[in-house]
């Protein structure tokens, strides 16, 4: 063996293996990408109901949704789900 072919077969391994771990980590990217959004709709749905110093029933529903949404996007990120 030459070391074209040593060198060859080093990068050929690492490249498996790097992209095995992009896969992975590309995954958890999309769930982080998740939880954030599902965060940011609960903030904003609870800033908006408090916008007038008060909280209706339909609110609280709506925020209580938004925050079973957030649990949710947390559990599927920690492999829970």
């Amino acid at each position: 063996m030459d070391v074209g072919t040593i060198i060859s077969l080093v990068l050929g391994i690492f490249t498996v293996v790097f992209g095995g771990f992009w896969l992975k980590a590309k995954g958890k990217l999309g769930q982080i990408k998740d939880l954030v959004k599902e965060a940011t709709d609960l903030i904003t749905v609870s800033v908006g109901a408090l916008d007038d110093d008060k909280l209706s029933a339909e609110e609280i529903t709506q925020i209580k949704k938004e925050a079973a949404e957030v649990v949710t996007a947390f559990k599927i990120l920690l492999g829970r789900v």
